[in-house]
């Protein structure tokens, strides 16, 4: 089995490429989503950030998003906390997901695939990129935010982005298509 991460920042097109992998019949993990799933569901997700942030990190059984932003934003300290709490969770859960699929190659799409250490379980890592003005529109369009939010947003992930570490660089633009950029890594890969 090959496994595939999929990463980029915001607005580079990952969820794109994650749309033309599941065309081509390979499952995909989106780790943001199940990341969110199991901070609802896990009792020791839940237990621990409880203990380290309060009863008001949950509200009504659900995980109360505006208050933990709150706690994480600008104290480094208390994003590692929760990070370190949250990865091992998601990264097993992707362990045990890719065996349950049965699948030659199965593809993880996480925008902090180097952050939450997922490297070593990966046997290929794809960096999406796309020019800053295309950036900027599509988080305006997406999130309904101004230009200057969009490109904070976007300067605070490029530094921490694992570009250099990745196998592949795959451009989304309307000047190279992810449908074949991803089949040309496909039809390249031993397995």
């Amino acid at each position: 089995m090959i496994s595939i991460g999929i990463t980029g920042i915001i607005g580079s097109g990952k969820s794109m490429l994650s749309q033309v992998f599941r065309s081509m019949d390979i499952p995909v993990y989106d780790a943001d989503s199940r990341a969110k799933s199991l901070m609802n569901k896990n009792f020791m997700i839940r237990t621990r950030l409880v203990i380290e942030f309060g009863e008001d990190t949950y509200r009504n059984e659900k995980i109360n998003k505006e208050y933990l932003r709150k706690v994480v934003f600008g104290d480094e300290k208390n994003r590692q906390i929760v990070n370190s709490i949250v990865h091992p969770a998601v990264k097993n859960d992707f362990i045990a997901w890719r065996e349950k699929t049965g699948a030659k190659i199965v593809a993880i799409e996480s925008a902090i695939i180097f952050d939450a250490k997922l490297e070593d379980i990966l046997d290929k890592i794809i960096y999406v990129e796309a020019a800053e003005d295309i950036l900027v529109k599509r988080i305006c369009l997406r999130d309904n935010v101004s230009e200057e939010i969009a490109l904070e947003k976007i300067n605070l992930q490029r530094k921490n982005s694992g570009r250099e570490k990745c196998d592949a660089i795959f451009v989304n633009d309307r000047n190279h298509s992810l449908i074949e950029q991803a089949e040309n890594f496909i039809n390249n890969l031993n397995y």
